[in-house]
């Protein structure tokens, strides 16, 4: 992947969503098709390490039931903790209410020219982010249709039914290959989701990243991130605070007056 370290990397998406089909798969649905693609397309005795982002965190971690040798896996910004509890869940729970109008709008843009429509979603884009690359907004494109949208959405509504109380007995028993890195401001995958974690699963392998790196990093943080992961898959460091400032404990004093914060991060 990078430098002189050989990776061979796999990327596969949520089922249904790219390339978009005519049928909404649910959290259950991502998991095996995961598995599935374990099984069936890497060779037997290959090392395999996961990296999830999100939901993605969520898939990795539940892959680890199905009796895969994994070597490690990297939770990026990972939302496995009571999903529809999460401040940010708010806002999904209004686009939900929506979903029927969002879809129309798709439907329309798919009448579109092809070189007209990622022209606006280009222009569209830039306005969320100045980090929006050519072929972010062709992705963008691809993924704004009527049945990925549906798959987009059903997906979103089943995890908030679905991921409640972590599975800390699960962590417990991998934690040797578990790797958690978070966000100073995530709200999908909150500081608080941290303590939980530490005092569920003392000794947990646990990252901060850096101040201005958002749960979407790929807008505005994509090198810093993938460096980084490439840090966690060659190398057992732990307990990584000194990437946000030198002294963090004025960096937790701060956090908890923007009540970001509940609690430091000794080890006591």
């Amino acid at each position: 992947l990078h430098g002189e370290e050989k990776f061979r990397a796999c990327v596969v998406s949520h089922v249904g969503q790219s390339p978009a089909l005519d049928r909404v798969f649910n959290v259950k649905d991502q998991i095996e098709s995961k598995l599935q693609f374990i099984t069936s397309k890497l060779e037997p005795g290959t090392k395999i390490h996961l990296i999830g982002h999100s939901f993605g965190a969520y898939v990795a971690l539940r892959l680890f039931e199905k009796g895969i040798k994994l070597e490690k896996s990297i939770l990026l910004f990972p939302t496995f903790d009571n999903m529809a509890q999460m401040p940010k869940a708010a806002n999904l729970r209004m686009l939900l209410k929506w979903q029927t109008y969002i879809i129309g709008v798709a439907w329309l843009t798919g009448l579109l020219p092809g070189q007209l429509k990622n022209k606006m979603i280009q222009f569209y884009s830039e306005k969320f982010s100045k980090n929006i690359q050519d072929h972010m907004s062709r992705t963008i494109a691809e993924l704004i249709s009527v049945n990925s949208l549906k798959n987009v959405f059903g997906l979103a509504a089943n995890e908030l039914a679905v991921i409640k109380d972590p599975d800390f007995e699960l962590i417990k028993r991998h934690t040797d290959k578990l790797v958690f890195y978070y966000g100073m401001h995530d709200l999908w995958a909150p500081l608080d989701c941290l303590r939980k974690l530490r005092k569920a699963v003392p000794g947990v392998n646990f990252h901060i990243a850096d101040e201005e790196v958002l749960h979407a990093f790929m807008f505005n943080s994509c090198e810093k991130v993938a460096l980084k992961t490439l840090e966690f898959l060659t190398c057992d460091s732990k307990y990584d605070l000194s990437n946000l400032i030198p002294n963090f404990e004025m960096v937790a004093a701060a956090a908890r007056a923007d009540g970001d914060l509940e609690y430091d991060f000794c080890d006591d």
